[in-house]
């Protein structure tokens, strides 16, 4: 049987369709999170050199202070996306999204 080593028991595919299904869905939101994350902070030390590169200047300081605020929106933004799929999986029935958690990747 030829199988997907990027998911998780992947052998489910054909034994197990909605545990498949499961796996894939959690390996893309593991995926979007750490990009997410990555970003974030990406985007929050950029903000702090714009902020001490500043030189008293008001609206470089604005700029920084945007950009640190939009970091903060787009990782709660994520994590709402998050809670909203387990909420829907929770009200329709959908055991795969009721069961959905994050997975964090290990070395």
């Amino acid at each position: 049987m030829i199988t997907n080593p990027i998911l998780n028991n992947s052998q489910l595919q054909a034994s197990d369709p909605a545990a498949y299904t499961n796996s894939v869905i959690q390996t893309i939101f593991s995926f979007f999170l750490i990009i997410a994350i990555v970003y974030f902070i990406f985007n929050i030390i950029m903000a702090g050199i714009r902020l001490i590169g500043s030189n008293s200047d008001s609206k470089k300081i604005e700029t920084s202070k945007t950009q640190i605020t939009y970091a903060f929106i787009g990782l709660f933004i994520v994590f709402c996306i998050f809670a909203i799929l387990k909420l829907v999986g929770t009200i329709v029935g959908i055991s795969s999204l009721e069961n959905l958690q994050i997975t964090w990747p290990t070395l």
